[in-house]
């Protein structure tokens, strides 16, 4: 096998266990449920919106009809909204069709993309614009916790649930946030995790991945996405980490290539509702 085959079987390999890192801290922070059954790895949360009940990995085998049936009963019967994504190596193959077949629809079409400090540009930064990048402590989480709510378009009564997943995953330390501020408020967010596989408690010493990118509508134009990236990527190579993985919505694609981001792998999720309407696919 080729250097160049190993590479992109490895960057596969640490997107999907990156989205199932991420994923599994809704399940197992507080008042979540997470489920590690071997064929299915799957979380549910006290919240009836997404993106917090999901099926996150799927290896299942002959008896793949019954399971798919059995977790989407369950869903169901709670009342709440769910999301099933098909990962490159999820199992069986036919996967999605099974889902549109029992009500789910095609939501959003992911890409799985890597960077390797190889194409890794450092450009000047101006540093002297109307935008301040700031670390999220304990005294600003709540600029982080707000914008989290504006994106996913929370509820009133399931933000107390998703704040404290979120303080408990800043609590583990395995990670970095970032908020942006214009005039004293939050206009945008980004994450870099180190955490990689379904243990929470597990660190990576080679992979850094991004989650969570949002600029409100009315900072746009500031280069705060574009300033956000760059202040996580640069720390994820300082700390030796030789890639960082993110998963890309198709209106950030442009971006991420421009970055010097290669595609990877398609991630496309299917879901019994629109993920969100504030930020398109």
């Amino acid at each position: 096998m080729s250097a160049a085959v190993d590479s992109l079987a490895d960057d596969v390999e640490a997107i999907e266990q990156a989205f199932i890192s991420q994923w599994a801290h809704f399940g197992q922070g507080p008042g979540g449920q997470f489920h590690s059954d071997g064929d299915l790895i799957w979380t549910e949360a006290p919240v009836t919106e997404l993106p917090y009940n999901a099926v996150v990995r799927t290896r299942l085998g002959a008896d793949a009809d019954g399971r798919i049936d059995e977790v989407i009963d369950h869903f169901r019967r709670r009342g709440v909204q769910f999301m099933w994504p098909v990962l490159p190596t999820t199992e069986p193959a036919d996967l999605a069709r099974g889902l549109v077949q029992r009500g789910l629809a095609f939501v959003e079409h992911g890409t799985g993309m890597s960077l390797d400090p190889a194409h890794w540009k450092i450009e000047p930064r101006a540093t002297d614009g109307p935008i301040d990048y700031v670390e999220v402590d304990n005294n600003n989480m709540w600029a982080y916790e707000e914008l989290i709510a504006q994106y996913w378009e929370l509820r009133d009564e399931s933000r107390e649930y998703v704040f404290g997943v979120n303080s408990w995953a800043h609590g583990l330390g395995h990670g970095r946030r970032l908020v942006a501020f214009q005039d004293g408020q939050p206009v945008g967010k980004a994450y870099l995790s180190y955490t990689l596989g379904e243990d929470s408690q597990s660190v990576s010493t080679d992979t850094a991945s991004i989650f969570g990118v949002y600029v409100k509508p009315e900072a746009r134009g500031y280069r705060v996405a574009t300033t956000l990236m760059e202040l996580l990527i640069d720390a994820a190579f300082e700390s030796g980490r030789k890639r960082v993985v993110l998963h890309s919505s198709q209106m950030a694609l442009a971006l991420y290539l421009r970055m010097g981001f290669a595609a990877r792998c398609s991630l496309p999720v299917y879901a019994t509702t629109p993920l969100h309407s504030l930020q398109p696919s």
